[in-house]
């Protein structure tokens, strides 16, 4: 029997159902008790499989079946390696609904976040992945997504940000599943990851000293704090600021860096 079969092959490839499946799979995963080297392979093995079921589900059934018994573990290795690589999706679900209510997510890439939302919104996705605390997640979600805006502008439909509207937001986003919330915060990380590959001048890579087995992690700073630091503390400056978009900001830092490192 001839199958032809429709799998992606990157992040941004994956319909919303996949990324949503993909994303609770890990979830659950990272949930799950590993104590002995046979319980981390079990494990392990489990999740490559829900992996792969993923990667084909937009197939007919039967083909499904078809190619999870005939295809050779190292040709679903293959497919499934950029799902391995790191998370690289740089897309959020357009908009979700909660009950009769419709909220919109930010562009791809966060191109239309001024500095101030990104602040915001990464230091929340910090706590998410450092406290794997559900709740952040939540707010995370709350923060990036917004009713659409009484005057839109080409730049972005959702409302503009207003941190102190976050958590009566919030409440209302603990109805949205958690696949769902799960998918919008794979699409925050795809981004951050973007974000740092691309100002690598801001985001430096871990440094691995010799005799070290693993790198040490550089500490986290806010980016609040680096906007206070920029405006030097001056308040008049920080509402203006806030409103630079992120990449602007972002050019700006790394060329005012820059700059100081040829001085010295």
């Amino acid at each position: 029997m001839d199958v032809k079969l429709t799998i992606p092959k990157a992040w941004n490839d994956l319909s919303q159902r996949q990324l949503e499946n993909i994303a609770y799979q890990f979830h659950c995963y990272e949930q799950l008790v590993k104590d002995n080297p046979e319980t981390i392979r079990d494990t392990e093995a489990r999740l490559f499989y829900q992996i792969c079921k993923e990667l084909l589900i937009e197939n007919k059934v039967a083909h499904i079946k078809i190619a999870m018994k005939e295809l050779l573990p190292e040709t679903l290795v293959n497919f499934t390696k950029f799902i391995y690589d790191g998370i690289k999706r740089t897309k959020f679900p357009y908009s979700v609904n909660i009950g009769d209510e419709t909220y919109y997510g930010p562009a791809q890439r966060l191109r239309n976040l001024t500095i101030g939302e990104f602040s915001f919104v990464d230091a929340i996705f910090y706590r998410w992945r450092t406290s794997k605390n559900d709740l952040w997640l939540t707010v995370l979600c709350a923060s990036l997504y917004r009713k659409k805006a009484t005057f839109r502008n080409d730049r972005d439909i959702r409302k503009p940000f207003v941190k102190q509207a976050v958590d009566a937001r919030a409440d209302v986003f603990k109805c949205l599943p958690l696949k769902t919330r799960l998918a919008i915060g794979y699409a925050y990380e795809g981004c951050r990851s973007h974000i740092s590959n691309a100002f690598p001048v801001l985001f430096p890579k871990p440094v691995k000293l010799e005799g070290q087995v693993t790198p040490i992690k550089n500490k986290y700073v806010s980016f609040g704090e680096i906007v206070l630091d920029k405006i030097e503390g001056d308040p008049s400056k920080l509402s203006e600021t806030n409103q630079v978009m992120t990449y602007d900001f972002l050019n700006i830092l790394t060329n005012d860096i820059n700059k100081l490192r040829k001085k010295t």
